[in-house]
């Protein structure tokens, strides 16, 4: 580097070249791959091929329109897909006319990306040029990547084209790592970035969409064929998928060049005169035809109100039936609006759960809302810990249920020490007493807050990473809407319970304590909450969740939820909460199929296991 030139300077000499080379570099591959095709066409006959084009039928131009209007219908569903993906808020018609237009522009100009965000600017009305841009770059990069897993898929299956065996294996285990990676990390950082990968739902819809796209553009080519030309649709199809992305890598207006090069190329055999009078009527109905239509809307753009309110926790969550829906504050759930009732929703990566119960239990319409919510996400719809009344709605609208826990519930009316029930519960109260341990509930002041953050800490350098989703995590801002039970020795603390809280019941949330515990502390914390309920008058109240023991289940399901039960440490849990004798409500999961719900449990364990945040 020379001496007189500063090292920013350089910099930004060099950032300034790789644009330019980005810019540029593309429209030299596609001005190269012209030549070849020029030297290629050596002798054509022009006049037979401007023939093909005048003597095509209606009936193939109304084909060949048919055709198109279906490809553009799915590149247009590809920006509905993109756009709730990015949660912008426009509405499904809106995006599938502005996003057909825009790819209509953009593949006539060339240059996609430019000439695509700024149509998609233009017709959008009120988003904003980065929403656009955004729109633009992830409606190219996962087209791209689209494309090659559809090309790769049609020459496995159908005659024409082979493909390197090395290429085919390099995408099919592209595509198989990136689903694996969208479902393991939904969420990817890189410092300070972060970026939400589209789910496996998206990422299937952008493929089925791809191969329409493809499939139907193939056939408004095959179809102006003329009768001279024996080329069976199945095999032109891998070699015109090729020949797509050819010139989509080009950027040249249209794929010009590269797309005639390359099937020029697969089909050698094949007379050049009405091939390309083929291909030259497929550009007017297929290019033209489109970029006229989507002047329209460029012309007269969609009014789009940008949308800055989020998601939001219910006003009324203090009244909720259950009280363990209090765990929204932390865990980025928000409400929703389910039949005549608003029910507590939160995204695991893959699916929309509706967590525990409608805030009024009603039950009526839940499934449909949800569904329509969850579709405008692109996410599955799922049910998680609800109880009976909701799962048998479930079940009667035709989805899949099964039970995976049972919660574990205190009858605060006939709760009692007496009898032989509590022997064991009042021993280890015994040996708390003996102690000296007291347990009082605190109000959430600055020192206690203090505590019970150093507590937790201690917790989780022994015992791991602290579980999330439908599970508390210690956040001072968070306990301090709990009530908080702590138990002491001479004023030190030794652990420490918080509990839920609504109009109706309390529901164990954290518990923790340090390493020197003494034997039946967490006992009497946990009864003294059990009284201070019973006094209130209330008649509920819940020590949360705890494998479920169906009777009716079938050996491998239950030794599976035994082995599940034991690596989680759900067995000595069990012990503890039912010394204090509670009845066992079933609690239930719930999605449209049985194969949607494996993949909503299997993708809810992930989020709780490794929570965000």
């Amino acid at each position: 580097m020379p001496r007189n030139v500063p090292p920013r300077t350089a910099l930004l000499r060099s950032a300034a070249s790789r644009r330019i080379f980005k810019a540029f570099f593309p429209l030299v591959v596609g001005t190269a791959c012209v030549l070849l095709l020029n030297s290629k066409l050596a002798g054509l006959d022009f006049h037979a091929v401007a023939e093909v084009v005048r003597t095509t039928s209606l009936p193939q131009w109304l084909a060949a329109a048919a055709a198109t209007a279906l490809s553009f219908w799915a590149i247009g569903t590809y920006d509905v897909v993109v756009h709730r993906h990015l949660r912008t808020g426009v509405p499904a018609d809106v995006a599938r006319v502005t996003g057909a237009g825009s790819i209509a522009i953009a593949q006539v100009l060339g240059l996609g990306i430019v000439t695509g965000s700024l149509a998609r600017w233009r017709m959008l009305s009120g988003t904003g040029g980065g929403t656009a841009a955004k729109v633009t770059s992830v409606v190219t990069a996962s087209f791209m990547g689209a494309w090659a897993l559809a090309t790769v898929l049609l020459a496995l299956v159908l005659p024409g084209v082979t493909l390197p065996l090395w290429m085919t294996a390099c995408v099919l285990g592209g595509a198989v790592a990136l689903a694996v990676i969208a479902f393991l990390t939904p969420t990817f950082r890189l410092r300070s970035l972060s970026i939400r990968l589209p789910s496996l739902r998206a990422l299937g819809s952008i493929t089925v969409l791809t191969l329409i796209d493809i499939a139907a553009a193939a056939a408004a080519l095959h179809v102006l064929m003329p009768a001279g030309l024996d080329i069976r649709y199945e095999v032109l199809l891998p070699i015109f998928a090729i020949a797509l992305g050819c010139g989509l890598f080009s950027s040249t207006p249209g794929g010009a060049g590269p797309f005639e090069l390359a099937v020029l190329s697969f089909l050698p055999l094949v007379p050049q005169e009405p091939l390309l009078g083929a291909i030259l009527a497929w550009r007017l109905i297929y290019y033209a035809v489109p970029a006229l239509l989507a002047i329209i809307p460029l012309a007269f753009p969609y009014r789009v109100a940008a949308s800055d309110a989020g998601p939001s926790v219910p006003a009324n969550l203090c009244q909720a039936r259950r009280a363990e829906c209090g765990v929204v504050r932390q865990n980025g759930g928000f409400a929703l609006h389910t039949g005549k009732d608003q029910s507590i929703v939160a995204e695991s990566g893959q699916c929309l759960a509706l967590l525990f119960d409608p805030l009024n239990g009603t039950t009526q319409g839940v499934t449909e809302d949800l569904k329509d919510a969850a579709r405008a996400r692109m996410l599955i719809p799922a049910l998680y810990k609800c109880t009976g009344p909701l799962a048998a709605q479930a079940r009667r609208d035709g989805w899949a249920v099964v039970r995976v826990a049972d919660d574990a519930v205190i009858d605060l009316p006939g709760f009692s020490l007496d009898g032989s029930r509590h022997r064991q519960l009042r021993r280890k109260l015994r040996h708390a007493e003996k102690a000296g341990i007291t347990v009082i509930e605190e109000n959430p002041c600055p020192n206690l807050l203090h505590e019970m953050a150093q507590m937790d800490q201690a917790w989780l350098a022994t015992h791991g990473k602290a579980r999330g989703f439908s599970m508390g995590r210690f956040d001072a801002d968070y306990v301090k809407q709990q009530r908080i039970f702590v138990a002491r020795e001479h004023g030190r603390m030794l652990g420490f319970v918080t509990f839920h809280q609504s109009g109706h019941d309390m529901a164990l949330d954290l518990m923790r304590h340090g390493a020197d515990l003494p034997d039946g502390t967490m006992h009497q914390m946990i009864v003294s909450a059990i009284l201070t309920a019973q006094a209130e008058g209330r008649k509920r109240l819940s020590l949360a969740a705890m494998p479920a023991t169906p009777k009716a289940e079938r050996p491998l399901a239950r030794r599976i939820r035994d082995a599940v039960t034991r690596r989680s440490g759900g067995a000595g849990l069990t012990r503890f909460k039912e010394s204090f004798g509670p009845y066992r409500q079933p609690l239930y999961a719930a999605a449209p199929s049985r194969a949607e719900l494996t993949l909503a449990l299997a993708d809810i364990a992930r989020a709780i296991h490794a929570p965000r945040g």
